[in-house]
């Protein structure tokens, strides 16, 4: 395939795909620098791949390529072997300590799974990918102060239903 054919191939599927593709890693990874790692493989995978992802069935590819990359990005962090790195494991950390640190980001992922569509994209968009409301308002096809609604009510209802869990 040519290049300039799979560059246009490429550029379309990832501009068709790419919200999906970031809601996909997200929440198989739940880790921002796992994420980072499995966007990246993700991406490359896509390229590679490219003439596979101009037909009906590019979601369906794409959400492979994902699932193929978020076990590539676990696999660089823990090791063949399922053992976790020495350089990985913090000193001043201890293991209950990483334990309730694992369980609290895992009922912050579960939370903002719940909350409405709108509100999770806008949460995750400013919080996690670090994007200002314009860039947040803009993919929520809403106004800014729309986009500032969305985080703010979004943060309410973490924090309700946190401060539940936590007593």
């Amino acid at each position: 395939m040519k290049h300039s054919k799979r560059a246009e191939i490429f550029r379309q599927a990832k501009a068709d795909y790419i919200d999906f593709l970031a809601s996909v890693l997200w929440k198989l990874t739940g880790d921002r620098e796992l994420f980072t790692e499995a966007m990246q493989y993700s991406l490359l995978g896509m390229w590679q791949h490219a003439e596979k992802l101009n037909g009906k069935k590019a979601g369906s590819y794409i959400y492979r390529i994902a699932l193929s990359a978020n076990s590539r990005a676990w696999r660089n962090r823990i090791g063949k072997d399922g053992q976790i790195s020495k350089d990985r494991i913090g000193v001043e950390e201890g293991p209950d300590r990483k334990v309730s640190d694992n369980e609290l980001a895992a009922k912050v992922r579960q939370a903002v799974a719940k909350l409405p569509a709108k509100q999770a994209k806008a949460i995750v968009m400013r919080y996690f990918e670090q994007q200002g409301y314009d860039a947040v308002a803009e993919k929520l096809n809403c106004t800014q102060a729309g986009a500032r609604s969305h985080v703010s009510k979004a943060i309410a209802t973490l924090k309700s239903k946190l401060a539940a869990l936590a007593d």
